[in-house]
């Protein structure tokens, strides 16, 4: 077979040397280059037939006849015996991982880039990236052909395997919904607007997972089968129940939110240490301990990293990944109301101060003439799941010595939204005592944590976030925060005569998932 190779190329190039290291030394000399284009020598040599049909089923004719300089390591028949040249897409796939820019000889070192963005190396003079070199170097008017007895192997990138095996199909079909094309501005001109593929889910900062498809990128991946896809949605999913008056609405918030929060717990940047005490996925989750959370899953190097495939079992850690403690910081000025007769003021703490911890160094004091003043604070993104509600409260001692006795009586009231999606209220109507020492004068912790509720079930969701409205299909409209927190003074006149005060300070709410 080699035989018959090289006699085809001989009748192709018109001077082929018999030593491979002379030709090295002499493949750009004019009397050794070829008239023809790649191409050209490619259909000249019947042991390419394959390759040759291949080119043009990919659309990479037109290049390799151009008088741009390409390299071409091409298959020949026996290694191409079992492509299917029915598959565009294989095809395509092949062709692409055989195609670089520029003159690269075997006399080069380093890294290669393809057309289709994966690198490749010159292991040594007879092989490329895996693949055995039968003959070099044979010159064309616009490149180099070197001929393989056997096929690059191809690497996928992230992407490209989620799409390309069928086991991901669910999650490739999630990816897929949000591609599309966008006018480029900076490539457009006045004669010719230019498009550009674009996907939220794997760009926008915000709530992307990071470019999977981006060969110059490096990221490592958890890529759960159907079945581990389908029955951790199902499982989630709950939690991301959404009302709506139109449930195909509800239903779409739903399914949106629920991918998205299983997904921002599977991609990562670079090549991880599965030693590492912890992880940061792309989205910002910390994640620990590791060894559990990746254990069981089979290791795939891809064409820009890693990928870690969950085919009978998915390691979750929701409280790192999406189910997290909710926090309201009181200070913040648009998360508040102050109910009518409160006046509020946002107080800063820092290495002076009595009091230490504080969040941000910033709190809130609302002080009221009113029996029942208080602050209505609003809570986004609550999970429709099980919730202790806590208040964390300054001693009043950060205001001084003095002030370590103050004290007063809180209750408070939570609004959610219901099943049927009118609110519901819960009243929390037993005062309880703010002050800074207990029974015996002992000074309280800095930060006065209190239950204000304990298991609170809320049955629908108020979660959303950027990725579903960015379907233009969906609107702002059908996407509302409705869950609030009130903190109110309970203090009548008799209380005030026995030495209680109508005022509080506030460090934050918290809103701690119940995991059973």
């Amino acid at each position: 077979m080699k035989v018959k190779i090289l006699l085809s190329c001989i009748v192709a190039v018109m001077i082929f040397p018999s030593c491979k290291d002379e030709w090295n030394d002499h493949f750009d000399s004019e009397q050794n280059k070829s008239d023809k284009s790649l191409l050209e020598l490619i259909d000249a040599t019947p042991e390419l037939s394959v390759f040759a049909q291949a080119v043009r089923i990919a659309g990479a004719d037109p290049l390799l006849a151009s008088d741009q300089t390409y390299t071409v390591w091409a298959p020949d028949n026996v290694a191409l015996a079992g492509l299917d040249l029915n598959d565009v897409a294989a095809v395509s796939r092949m062709v692409n991982n055989h195609i670089a820019r520029f003159s690269n000889p075997t006399s080069q070192t380093g890294i290669v880039s393809m057309i289709n963005g994966k690198t490749m190396r010159f292991s040594d003079a007879d092989n490329f990236n895996g693949a055995h070199i039968d003959i070099p170097n044979i010159a064309a008017a616009n490149g180099l052909l070197h001929i393989l007895s056997q096929q690059i192997p191809y690497l996928y990138n992230i992407r490209e395997l989620i799409d390309a095996d069928g086991r991901f199909a669910s999650l490739s079909e999630f990816i897929a919904r949000f591609d599309e094309k966008i006018y480029d501005d900076a490539l457009s001109t006045t004669y010719d607007s230019v498009f550009v593929d674009y996907n939220p889910l794997l760009e926008n900062a915000k709530y992307g997972i990071g470019d999977i498809s981006d060969e110059d990128s490096l990221f490592t991946m958890i890529i759960p089968s159907d079945e581990v896809w389908q029955s951790e949605m199902e499982r989630v999913m709950p939690a991301f129940r959404a009302y709506n008056a139109d449930q195909n609405v509800a239903d779409s918030i739903q399914q949106v939110q629920t991918a998205q929060a299983i997904l921002g717990g599977l991609t990562f940047r670079g090549i991880i240490d599965e030693q590492a005490d912890s992880l940061v996925s792309v989205t910002g989750q910390v994640i620990k301990p590791v060894n559990d959370y990746l254990s069981g899953y089979e290791r795939v190097e891809a064409s820009n990293g890693i990928i870690y495939i969950a085919s009978s079992s998915f390691n979750s850690n929701d409280t790192c990944v999406w189910n997290h403690v909710i926090t309201t910081e009181a200070e913040e000025m648009d998360s508040r109301v102050a109910v009518s007769g409160t006046n509020c003021y946002i107080r800063n703490t820092d290495m002076n101060s009595l009091v230490q911890g504080v969040s941000a160094d910033s709190y809130l004091e609302a002080s009221s003439g009113n029996v029942d003043g208080g602050v209505t604070f609003d809570v986004p993104n609550i999970l429709a799941t099980k919730y202790d509600v806590f208040v964390d409260f300054v001693n009043p001692i950060v205001d001084g010595g003095n002030l370590a006795t103050e004290k007063t009586k809180c209750v408070f009231r939570l609004i959610y939204r219901g099943a049927n999606g009118r609110n519901s209220t819960m009243n929390v109507n037993t005062a309880v005592e703010i002050t800074g020492v207990d029974a015996e004068g002992n000074r309280l912790p800095d930060i006065i944590s209190v239950k204000a509720i304990s298991g609170i079930a809320i049955p629908v969701s108020d979660f959303h976030d950027g990725l579903w409205l960015s379907d233009e299909r969906n609107s702002a409209a059908d996407v509302k925060s409705t869950t609030t927190f009130q903190v109110s003074t309970r203090v009548n006149a008799t209380d005030a005569r026995n030495g209680y005060v109508r005022k509080f300070r506030i460090d934050k709410i918290r809103f701690v998932p119940v995991t059973e």
